[in-house]
């Protein structure tokens, strides 16, 4: 048995989107606080990050945390 989690970080998502219009928050402004990358990430970046480890090309990573954040926690 593998144990493994993934954090991820700000993903473009409708409701995110709806928050920052709430608050009146520049996306793009908004998006180089969270990301190093200056953007938000995509649901998809989250889905292949979770598919690989749950994979067998994963077979030997266990007890991590894979950051899918954009650089965010190495701020």
């Amino acid at each position: 048995m593998r144990i493994n989690s993934v954090a991820p970080g700000a993903i473009d998502t409708p409701m995110l989107r709806d928050a920052l219009d709430r608050f009146g928050f520049d996306a793009d402004e908004y998006a180089k606080q969270l990301s190093t990358l200056g953007r938000f990430g995509q649901a998809r970046e989250i889905a292949q990050g979770t598919l690989w480890l749950a994979s067998d090309l994963s077979s030997y990573v266990h007890g991590t945390v894979l950051q899918i954040d954009g650089g965010y926690i190495n701020r």
